[in-house]
């Protein structure tokens, strides 16, 4: 484990200056995280720790989202589409994950800035309005055919959006027939719990369009379908969407995503996001996290936990409250090498008892 300490200090050492650095100079905290991915496929960073992950098995962690196999109970939540960042959080240790969320046609998303570093309590969080920005499905799949996806055995999650039902329909029929045939463990992923577009959310209230798109996915597929649901609803909205879920086969929840804050909320001016506000993630969410866990354990789904989550501790907290895969984003962000910690930890906290 030493030299895992020396990869940890060292990442997170040269993020800290090029991070600062850049924001100082430029104050958009997105050019940051494209010119990190510039050097991490430049340099084929992910190809270094290709291995990495085939001490996965015998960690005896595996976890089960009804026929989907994780080797590790952690994953990539739906919040990025660069490959070669997925490669690298899967060679790490993730037992898979979702990709961030796709629309039916390209779209720009919100103006920038729509990203920045922010400090809560002296912890690093970070808020985004990016407004789901994209390719469209049928450019996406094209580019995930180029990709080292297909190829992966661990489950791949696939995140849908829409300005309306119609338009998740109109996703979801053009994605399932290539993942079906080209993904090994493919899962589709409905998010309705966006806050950084217009209707990101509206689906949220709307139990008949939910129901109405489950329908249409299931005559399409059997695939296991995960519902994102929001930390901003209420434990009643959830209570009711989870009801929604178990009268299906195969289709759970997600429960968490980032949370919608302003950007005085967050110690920011008006203009540092441009549309005044955007959703939050961060170690801060996870009290509300866990207590979704807890909300959404009389449904005895095989929950996904999504928000807050740094460390093995707190994936116990959930896993012994019922939930079977948890999702990270910042903490991803933060220190990838993380990953590989907290799978020992996991091993000997779940395997010592």
């Amino acid at each position: 484990m030493a030299g895992l300490y020396f990869h940890e200090k060292g990442y997170q050492y040269f993020r800290a200056i090029f991070g600062k650095a850049n924001q100082w100079a430029l104050h958009d905290y997105e050019t940051v995280v494209h010119a990190g991915q510039a050097i991490m496929t430049r340099f084929k960073i992910p190809s270094l720790y290709k291995s990495y992950s085939r001490y996965l098995r015998s960690l005896n962690i595996k976890r089960s989202v009804f026929s989907l196999q994780f080797d590790s109970p952690i994953t990539f939540a739906a919040f990025e589409s660069h490959f070669d960042s997925l490669a690298l959080w899967l060679n790490l240790g993730c037992g898979g994950g979702c990709i961030k969320t796709i629309k039916y046609n390209e779209h720009a998303g919100n103006p920038r800035p729509r990203m920045q570093n922010i400090s809560i309590n002296g912890i690093e969080h970070l808020i985004n309005a990016l407004g789901l920005p994209g390719p469209g499905v049928n450019s996406f799949i094209e580019k995930v055919k180029q990709s080292h996806i297909p190829t992966r055995l661990c489950p791949i999650g696939f995140s849908i959006g829409g300005q309306s039902l119609a338009e998740y329909q109109q996703v979801a029929q053009a994605l399932i027939p290539y993942i079906t045939a080209d993904i090994r463990q493919p899962y589709i992923e409905i998010n309705i719990s966006c806050p950084n577009t217009t209707t990101g959310t509206s689906m949220h209230d709307n139990i008949d369009d939910i129901e109405a798109l489950i329908r249409t996915i299931r005559k399409l597929t059997p695939i296991v379908l995960v519902i994102k649901v929001s930390p901003d609803a209420t434990n009643e909205n959830l209570c009711d969407i989870a009801k929604l879920a178990t009268e299906f086969d195969c289709v759970t929840i997600n429960a968490g995503n980032t949370q919608l804050k302003s950007t005085t909320d967050v110690g920011l001016k008006p203009h540092q996001i441009s549309i005044g506000k955007g959703g939050v993630s961060g170690p801060s969410l996870f009290d509300r996290t866990l207590d979704m866990a807890n909300v959404l354990s009389q449904f005895r789904l095989p929950l996904i936990s999504t928000g807050g989550i740094t460390n093995a501790f707190q994936i116990e907290q959930l896993l012994n409250s019922g939930v079977a895969v948890v999702g990270m984003a910042t903490q991803l962000v933060k220190n990838p090498f993380s990953v590989i910690r907290m799978n020992n930890e996991l091993h000997n906290k779940l395997n010592h008892h």
